[in-house]
């Protein structure tokens, strides 16, 4: 499987340089599905990596074209392409799913990249929150031709229920409390990996892609912090499209029955 880097120029409603990759499989069909992945809140589309090369061994019988993943605009090595905006006064304390499904809209609707998605069978694959922009996506922009979804624990959370807005401020309290700066990437390598830390559960080369694009330096000494701020990452939580936008087009797709959806739920979810 070969893989190639993009960069999605800014245009007319998304103001941000996106970067995304695309995954060739040694044996591509003209006629398969192209997969376009959603990463979680304060992650990167690198983190999809080991699931996209485990999954070309195991789907032989599904042809495929091609896979994508997209970074959130201020995560991953994208926030680094989009620093001096994302640290402006529009943006510095604000963030929102619409931001993300702008993004992947600006991906989809270019063809600077030699990809024309209006020809494909387009499959969107989302995990957690990203399954959010996705569903903003999908509302605002139903022309774009989905033959199928794919949710991984997706982060859509009932509307007008007391417990949605329960959940959405615990993550927003979480965000602003956790850790986000260590003295070096060593500190952050034990820290995050130890028992009860973040990403104690992630494979080694997962933890490993987490550090080289879910951090950004911060001093010449060596010391690392967060592509995605906190102040940002805890916006995303409390802002209007978190609940309302993503419950309603996935409620609406649901009623239309008009394209398979398909969901993944952990069995060990820590937060019930």
């Amino acid at each position: 499987m070969r893989s190639q880097y993009f960069i999605i120029q800014p245009c007319f409603g998304c103001p941000f340089r996106t970067e995304a990759i695309r995954f060739v499989p040694h044996q591509s069909f003209d006629d398969g599905l192209t997969l376009l992945f959603f990463h979680a809140v304060n992650l990167h589309k690198e983190t999809f990596t080991i699931l996209i090369t485990e999954l070309m061994k195991i789907i032989s019988p599904v042809r495929i074209h091609d896979i994508w993943a997209i970074d959130n605009p201020n995560q991953g090595r994208s926030a680094s392409l989009n620093r001096p905006l994302l640290e402006s006064e529009e943006y510095r304390d604000k963030w929102s799913a619409t931001e993300y499904s702008r993004a992947a809209y600006a991906l989809l609707s270019t063809t600077s990249h030699g990809t024309d998605f209006s020809r494909r069978k387009l499959v969107g694959v989302a995990h957690s929150g990203g399954s959010t922009g996705l569903m903003i996506l999908q509302k605002r922009h139903p022309e774009i031709p989905f033959h199928g979804i794919i949710l991984m624990d997706p982060g859509i959370l009932p509307p007008d229920r007391p417990s949605s807005i329960t959940l959405a401020r615990l993550f927003n309290r979480m965000a602003l409390s956790k850790r986000d700066t260590w003295a070096s990437i060593e500190e952050a390598r034990q820290d995050l990996s130890r028992k009860g830390g973040a990403y104690r559960g992630f494979a080694p080369a997962t933890l490993e892609s987490f550090l080289e694009c879910g951090l950004r330096c911060v001093a010449d000494a060596g010391a690392v912090t967060l592509t995605c701020s906190k102040a940002q990452e805890a916006a995303y939580y409390a802002a209007n499209d978190m609940i309302i936008l993503p419950a309603e087009s996935f409620i609406m797709l649901s009623k239309e029955d008009r394209l398979p959806i398909h969901l993944i739920v952990c069995l060990k979810d820590k937060y019930r």
